[in-house]
């Protein structure tokens, strides 16, 4: 009996735990990428070298070569691929229309709006020299309509900062589209779920932390599960359940992000992929025991019954978290600590091995600066912090004839 073929778009980190559980099932991976030092090309039974938003020559490959399935995780640019190639190919899979409204920022904005969806005020800016129209007031937030990794994305106090901001933008766009909002300042949530035939299953909600950037919105940890207050969680799981359901998605990893302040929420953005940085592959299924790459391929190779049942008795056992940090500007001469971390039976996994001396640190600008992530799981959240405490203290890195440790972790 011949394989099944499987069309993975990407083959960053991201999307490595897919093609490795799709080929302990037996399918054969073919993995689209364009040349580079991505991970997933070497995981490959087949490697596709193309670009990932070569949409029709990628419907063609799929039909020249009979493939029976199409996916990807952990990648917004991804998504809109993946459900063009579905649709045109007749396999299972988003709509495009879905696709757009979960990957597109003025897309999903425009959408939130039409059905009275919780989101910031924001305004679709044309061009740098549309700023005087915007109708709310200062503080704001510039964002590339399509990107992803926090680039371009910008907090803005005044009128003169905005126009260079907004042209920056533009230059991560490949829509050449750039969404401004109003500033909300509140409590940030992650919102892990699971969609299936429309109907919203959640998973996990889980806390954000930020470096302390004036400008920039760069996260430094995720942790799960979070122990804000249950009527918040309710509130967002029916909003989220309206969302999914209105955007008529058929299946997937739904990972979303919400502002809250004195009970009230907005949307930051919704994704209809599993959250970056090993939150659907690592951090998700060390708490709740539930693997979401396993169930992706379950909806797909026609296995929805024991995903629904899955995901029905999904409770959290532990707590787990990402830990990113950066560098003072610097070559390094010296590091402490790194065989502690990798060896520490809290670490999941530890992404620090590139960090050795003579490695040179330039500038934080966006989320593909940060170094790490360091996964860490605990018993609970007191413990888990505990773990965190350990790692800031037994990982250190120096700097040539300079005693302080050069890295940031807040």
């Amino acid at each position: 009996m011949k394989s099944k073929k499987i069309l993975i778009i990407g083959a960053g980190a991201g999307q490595v735990p897919l093609i490795e559980e799709s080929r302990k099932r037996g399918l054969e991976t073919h993995v689209v990428s364009p040349n580079g030092p991505y991970p997933g090309i070497k995981c490959a039974d087949v490697w596709v070298e193309e670009d990932i938003y070569n949409k029709d020559a990628l419907v063609q490959y799929a039909r020249q070569h009979r493939i029976d399935f199409v996916l990807s995780d952990q990648s917004d640019f991804a998504v809109p691929t993946v459900a063009y190639i579905a649709e045109k190919c007749g396999l299972p899979g988003n709509r495009i229309v879905t696709a757009e409204i979960y990957s597109d920022k003025h897309t999903q904005r425009d959408f939130c709006r039409e059905h009275h969806l919780n989101i910031p005020q924001s305004f679709k800016v044309e061009n740098e020299q549309a700023v005087d129209q915007i109708p709310f007031a200062f503080p704001w937030v510039v964002k590339p309509a399509d990107s992803q990794g926090s680039r371009g994305i910008r907090k803005l106090f005044n009128l003169e900062e905005a126009v260079s901001a907004i042209r920056d933008a533009y230059r991560y766009s490949k829509k050449r589209e750039v969404v401004v909002e109003e500033y909300f300042q509140g409590r940030e949530l992650v919102c892990e779920g699971f969609v299936l035939n429309g109907k919203y299953y959640n998973i996990a909600f889980g806390d954000r932390l930020y470096f302390h950037l004036e400008d920039k919105f760069i996260p430094s940890q995720t942790i799960f599960p979070s122990d804000i207050e249950a009527s918040v969680c309710e509130q967002i799981v029916a909003h989220e359940a309206r969302f999914a359901s209105l955007a008529q998605a058929e299946f997937g990893i739904v990972h979303s992000e919400y502002l809250v302040r004195d009970g009230q929420f907005v949307l930051v953005e919704s994704a209809l992929r599993g959250g970056g940085v090993y939150i659907s592959s690592h951090l998700i299924p060390a708490v709740y025991e539930l693997n979401l790459t396993q169930l992706l391929l379950d909806c797909l190779t026609g296995y929805k019954e024991d995903v629904e049942r899955k995901l029905s008795q999904s409770l959290p056992q532990r707590s787990s978290a990402y830990v990113c940090f950066y560098l003072r500007p610097g070559r390094i001469a010296r590091v402490e600590g790194a065989e502690a971390v990798k060896s520490d039976p809290h670490v999941i996994q530890a992404d620090i091995d590139t960090y050795q001396v003579g490695f040179e640190y330039g500038l934080m600008e966006h989320k593909g600066n940060r170094l790490g992530p360091v996964l860490l799981v605990a018993d609970n959240r007191s413990a888990l912090r505990a773990e965190v405490s350990h790692l800031h203290d037994i990982y250190r890195i120096y700097y040539e004839g300079d005693a302080d440790n050069a890295i940031v972790w807040e």
